[in-house]
């Protein structure tokens, strides 16, 4: 058998400083790249009301129905908002806590499918001196088994505190001797509707003004600067149209955070962009519509107003419309720095976005950010809905056809581990036919990375379009690998590998508008990632990149800078905060690039090694992250409110959630193949000597090391593990080849010994 060759050693001299500076050149080159523009501040206005109508979505919003809706999403800003908040969809009470506590809560009452028990809320208890919500213990007691921390009341706290802090600038002015700033007396927040109630409260359970209908909207503004309405409808399909889910599949608090669950019902046809009218949705939007007309009417010029949908109506979730419009605001669209994507907000930079407008400080409690406005000249109301309806079918449709790709990805791959595990330590029979099915299955994340560039959504059967695309990217793919020129050697691992980081690596730089649209990456609905590099498709750009560092023949100096360049470019693409965004990635592709470098050029691995590399990496992140949370806050990506939650004591609660939401991968579809790449390894472990050549132990080292400190710093868990095996397993052992004492279907050719490094 002909292996990959072993190549020199590089002298020891010199490594421990070239990869210092190789670490600390990763962090710069990260993090010195040209920031985004921060956005000009908002002008102020007097007040803001925010009318919510849970279950309202794009598609409700027309012409002729929805006339007051219509002419909002013409003439002020708009954005597709993910209302994520404890679970797979979101009831109409968690929705109404979330907006008070600007953080993910939970409601009180059962969340059914029909979110029918979460849809019933209680009026307010008059106190004669003002009113309460009625059971606020049970809602701040079911929010305490929550790992988000949510405050509940923090948004009329926070405009509580800003009242306190101008009666003591008005007291110390005036034992000054200087005139005395009159207080502002509407510093409050007041509430039309009994949902509107629960996001109107304070952190006791009590409300500064509450009425049950729109006639005392004059009379709430008069009371206070912020106004939350409810007009006591719920956008929803009628029983025997709503999708036939029973129950809730997600653990409260522990659930998925990438692409969607696995059990997410497909009963609607999510590439469908007009769906059938539906008699009793269709009037509820009249409704809604009627009720936003009558608060324009009310509203002062001075005065903004969003429309909202602030919760869904039953399960599955979805992306729902939100409206903005007032003095200052421009017609386009809006984005916030949580999501840092043009045209999608969450839910809680409302709450945000509420207190900049009135000018009150933002709490650490609240997690959103104030949305801003990106004028769009040639912006108009057919195309903010066409838009917003199509941006929701394509969320649905990945939320879709995830779990399926999911469970065949794993399932298939068990076969591919174990076939993978006999051609590199079994008998000659079907030895070609395992080299080919090893290389096929590589090309699955490849392709699966490909089918977002295409709008398979918009196709009359959106499952088949996916999957068609699925297998033209892998006949593609292992065609291409299977030619004469480059089927021999290690041309095959270097083509895939190739493949799959450029087209990551093309993506993000060019703006990650692909991951949206794919379930190898994410989608907006679930609310945990809108931009940058998702886990799963990190786990395979990872092992790409380690493939490419160990198999790419260097001659010369170049086995040293070569290998160097790839990382710290990979490095970038992954952390940068215009980027990649993956703060544990980064982490994560630091630490196995070094071993995986210092077993290449011919390291004994040890445990000074390895303290070596995890403190590089770990550098690399704290850099970064105190780097990025220096910039201003509406610029910080993830990485930088992470080093915030350190110094205001919440990042325990963040790191309990990711790892109880690691653990709870541990039995899911990607965990299998995880499983049985560990059992193939082993197999060829015992069956064969170990491969003592230096590109095959380093490949080794650095696809362990991702998938190890991968799994253990994501809160996707097993799947890191597993969408790592995924791409690198099968190339691997098509590098390794067949066992020596057998003659087999072609092996790597043996690879020039380069000269030693000077």
């Amino acid at each position: 058998m002909t292996q990959v060759a072993g190549r020199r050693r590089v002298p020891r001299g010199g490594s421990r400083v070239r990869w210092a500076v190789a670490g600390l050149a990763a962090a710069a080159a990260a993090l010195a790249l040209p920031q985004p523009a921060q956005a000009a501040a908002e002008p102020e206005a007097a007040g803001i009301v925010i009318v919510g109508v849970p279950g309202l979505k794009w598609s409700d919003i027309d012409r002729a129905d929805t006339p007051h809706l219509w002419d909002l999403a013409d003439e002020g800003a708009s954005a597709a908002m993910s209302v994520r908040t404890l679970g797979s969809w979101t009831c109409p009470e968690a929705g109404w806590v979330s907006l008070g506590a600007g953080e993910r809560a939970g409601g009180a009452a059962p969340r059914d499918a029909q979110c029918s028990a979460q849809s019933q809320l209680e009026a307010p208890a008059g106190t004669g001196d003002g009113w309460t919500v009625e059971g606020w213990d049970a809602f701040v007691e079911a929010n305490s088994a929550f790992n988000y921390g949510a405050r509940l009341g923090s948004l009329a706290d926070a405009l509580a505190e800003a009242a306190l802090q101008q009666e003591t600038a008005a007291a110390e002015a005036e034992a000054d001797g200087e005139p005395a700033p009159e207080p502002n007396p509407g510093s409050c927040v007041a509430a039309i509707g009994d949902g509107a109630a629960l996001a109107a409260a304070d952190t006791e359970g009590r409300i500064a003004y509450w009425a049950p209908g729109l006639e005392s909207l004059p009379d709430a503004m008069d009371a206070c600067d912020v106004v939350i309405v409810d007009p006591g409808v719920v956008v929803g399909d009628t029983a025997d149209r709503a999708p036939d889910t029973g129950t809730d599949y997600d653990q409260l608090g522990e659930d998925d955070t990438e692409v969607g669950t696995e059990e997410t019902s497909g009963a609607e046809d999510a590439g469908e962009i007009t769906p059938d009218t539906d008699p009793v949705r269709t009037a509820a939007a009249r409704d809604a519509d009627t009720a936003v007309g009558a608060v324009r009417d009310a509203l002062p010029e001075d005065w903004r107003l969003i429309v909202a949908g602030v919760s869904d109506a039953a399960a599955p979730s979805s992306l729902h419309p939100v409206l903005y419009t007032g003095p200052g605001v421009e017609a386009g669209e809006l984005t916030s720095s949580t999501t840092g994507r043009d045209g999608y907000i969450q839910l809680t930079d409302l709450t945000a976005t509420a207190l900049a407008v009135v000018g009150a400080d933002i709490p650490a409690t609240v997690a959103g950010a104030p949305v801003t406005v990106r004028p769009d000249p040639g912006h108009t109301a057919a195309g903010a809905v066409a838009k917003g309806t199509d941006e929701t079918a394509a969320a649905a449709a990945v939320a879709d056809v995830s779990p399926y790709f999911y469970w065949t990805l794993s399932f298939v791959g068990v076969a591919a581990m174990l076939t993978a595990a006999h051609y590199a330590a079994g008998r000659d029979r079907f030895r070609r036919t395992a080299r080919t099915v090893c290389l096929a299955f590589s090309t699955v994340p490849v392709a699966g990375v490909a089918a977002g560039i295409p709008p398979w959504w918009r196709a009359d059967h959106p499952k088949l379009a996916f999957w068609a695309l699925i297998a033209a990217g892998m006949i593609v793919l292992t065609t291409a690998v299977s030619l004469p020129w480059t089927r021999t050697g290690v041309r095959p691992i270097l083509l895939i590998a190739g493949t799959c980081a450029g087209l990551i690596a093309v993506d993000q730089i060019s703006g990650a508008t692909w991951p949206l649209h794919t379930p190898m990456g994410y989608t907006a609905q679930a609310g945990a990632r809108f931009t940058g590099l998702g886990n799963y498709a990190f786990s395979v750009f990872a092992a790409a990149v380690i493939l490419l560092v160990c198999f790419i023949p260097w001659r010369g100096r170049t086995r040293v800078w070569g290998p160097l360049a790839i990382g710290v470019c990979a490095v970038v693409i992954v952390g940068a905060p215009m980027l990649g965004r993956d703060m544990g990635g980064t982490l994560t592709l630091v630490a196995a690039g070094i071993l995986c470098c210092l077993k290449l050029w011919g390291r004994r691995l040890s445990i000074g090694s390895v303290a070596l590399a995890g403190g590089i990496a770990f550098t690399v992140f704290a850099v970064g992250g105190v780097l990025d949370y220096l910039r201003p806050e509406e610029d910080q990506t993830h990485l930088g409110r992470f080093v915030g939650s350190v110094l205001d004591g919440s990042a325990q609660l963040i790191l309990i959630r990711k790892a109880r939401a690691a653990l709870g991968t541990i039995d899911e579809s990607m965990a299998f193949i995880s499983f049985a790449a560990l059992l193939a390894a082993v197999l060829i472990w015992r069956t064969r000597a170990p491969v003592r050549t230096d590109p095959v132990a380093a490949a080794v080292v650095g696809l362990t090391t991702v998938a190890v400190i991968g799994g253990l710093v994501n809160d996707s868990g097993m799947a890191i593990p597993g969408f790592t095996a995924a791409l690198g397993f099968g190339l691997l052992a098509a590098a390794v080849g067949p066992r020596p004492d057998t003659t087999a279907a072609p092996a790597p050719a043996t690879v020039t010994k380069a000269p030693a490094a000077t």
